[in-house]
């Protein structure tokens, strides 16, 4: 195996940083918390973005895996088949978990409240931490390395949306054509029908003109 980073483009470079970033907000930063400080004492909960969301953790996970991955097969000239140009996968992964990170940041709002009562003091503060924002942007990072990427591998949308449209059919036939899949059996031949015995000849017609017994 040879890594040569000299290899890794202006894409390649944007996509690696980008995924490394994401992976440190997402497990070392703090994306949701609770606090409160009250004469009694102070609370302080908090959660990293692995943690916090149980559901789309995975989809940034398998983003951040899949963009290294790139990055890995560009530094060591590694070929791979996929139907899909590697920049176009990179670019929807990287856009679908902003996306996911943007709907979390609407879903769960900051608020708090603080006063006195009575002469004691009181506050609490709840909402989104300032790693689900470092993680928006480590997303964002990864969108704009596939994009650049698709770029330079010269791939449109347009030929992306092809290139989607064909991997697709190519699974629907693979599975149509796989043994049992949605096709009823062939019914078996049907016997032929046994064959009529000829019919039997007419019985033959006396002869005309024959002699008649002679009389007596």
């Amino acid at each position: 195996m040879n890594f040569d980073i000299n290899r890794l483009r202006r894409a390649d470079q944007v996509i690696g940083g980008g995924a490394i970033a994401f992976f440190i907000f997402l497990f070392f930063f703090k994306w949701l918390g609770f606090s409160s400080n009250t004469p009694l004492g102070g609370i302080n909960a908090s959660s990293n973005g692995w943690h916090s969301f149980s559901n789309s953790r995975w989809i940034w996970l398998i983003t951040i895996i899949v963009a290294l991955g790139v990055v890995f097969v560009t530094a060591t000239q590694r070929q791979i088949q996929s139907p899909v140009s590697l920049g176009a996968i990179v670019a929807g992964l990287g856009a679908l978990s902003a996306v996911l990170i943007l709907y979390r940041i609407f879903k769960h709002p900051s608020g708090g409240q603080s006063g006195t009562v009575a002469g004691v003091h009181y506050g609490y503060s709840y909402g989104i931490k300032i790693g689900i924002w470092l993680g928006l942007i480590a997303a964002a990072a990864v969108t704009y390395g596939g994009y650049l990427k698709m770029l330079a591998e010269g791939t449109s949308l347009a030929d992306v949306r092809e290139q989607a449209g064909g991997a697709l059919s190519g699974l629907s036939s693979s599975g149509s054509s796989a043994p049992g899949a949605g096709s009823a059996p062939a019914p078996p031949p049907a016997a032929a029908p046994a064959e009529a015995a000829p019919p039997l000849p007419p019985p033959a017609a006396p002869e005309q003109g024959g002699s008649q017994p002679p009389q007596q």
